[in-house]
């Protein structure tokens, strides 16, 4: 399999966390396309959103989008993503919505905040902004719920907190959220978080 991805991107940072986590890394070929000349041909021949990131599998299908990545990736290796226990699953797919709206409300404020000032429109960033305040609260409130938990909403929770301390470092997320920041922190020390964390 080849995962197509490029380095800061935090949905392509899900991806490549789900594949050490599913315990793939030596079925999976990591390509960094970044700034390749050839990064849209290669791209637009996985699929017509043009995205990254994108698993090509072995049997030769492009599959696109993070998180449906990540149920294949959960596929294959036997179920190593989502717990099995259903009142754990729903907690994770309940993590993994809110880093999903996270990064989104994330993604969203830094392409607006990188176009020209007069086409920037303040009143998105704001309402993407308050939408990423509110879900660091959601998250610090959840507390005690994120320790110890190792599945793909933990893992998606701290790739989208990477990418806020990279492109929205105002955002001071660890400020009175104590708990989030421990839960965090503590994840960061594996090894799939830790070796696919943001180089700013």
């Amino acid at each position: 399999m080849k995962l197509y991805y490029s380095g800061n991107s935090p949905y392509a940072r899900r991806a490549r966390v789900a594949v050490r986590e599913a315990g793939l890394l030596n079925q999976v070929e990591e390509i960094n396309l970044g700034d390749r000349a050839d990064r849209m041909d290669v791209l637009l021949a996985n699929g017509p959103g043009a995205k990254v990131p994108v698993l090509a599998t072995a049997d030769g299908v492009a599959i696109w989008e993070s998180l449906i990545i990540c149920k294949y990736l959960d596929e294959v290796s036997g179920g190593k993503l989502y717990p099995a226990d259903r009142a754990e699953r729903q907690t994770t797919l309940q993590l993994e919505a809110m880093g999903s709206v996270l990064m989104d409300a994330l993604f969203v404020r830094s392409r607006e905040k990188r176009r020209d000032p007069g086409e920037q429109s303040p009143g998105v960033i704001e309402l993407e902004a308050e939408r990423a305040r509110r879900t660091y609260d959601a998250l610090e409130a959840m507390g005690s719920r994120l320790d110890g938990r190792l599945d793909n909403g933990c893992f998606t929770i701290v790739a989208t907190l990477g990418y806020a301390d990279w492109r929205h470092p105002d955002d001071d997320w660890r400020d009175g959220r104590p708990k989030l920041l421990a839960a965090y922190d503590a994840l960061m020390q594996r090894p799939s978080l830790a070796d696919t964390a943001p180089v700013f």
